[in-house]
């Protein structure tokens, strides 16, 4: 599987009205996307839906960056 970081960056610019700089791994949700919770929810279900896969809810508070969900992305074998 190819990175998923530079798509799961195209979702967030999708959804934000103004992105804050470049998008990474690195780059935090909340702290430099600038994301609330019901953008961070939104995101996880576009996530999902785009790689079709599932982010179970034990991860749901290890989620803090793009890397998290990349992570997460990849093991769950998503295409």
């Amino acid at each position: 599987m190819s990175d998923p970081v530079p798509a799961i960056a195209a979702l967030v610019r999708g959804q934000l009205d103004e992105t804050p700089g470049e998008i990474t791994a690195d780059s935090a949700l909340e702290r430099d996307l600038r994301m609330n919770s019901a953008q961070v929810i939104d995101l996880l279900s576009l996530v999902e839906d785009h790689f079709g896969c599932t982010i179970e809810d034990e991860d749901l508070g290890n989620i803090h960056r793009i890397g998290d969900l990349a992570s997460i992305v990849e093991r769950g074998g998503a295409t």
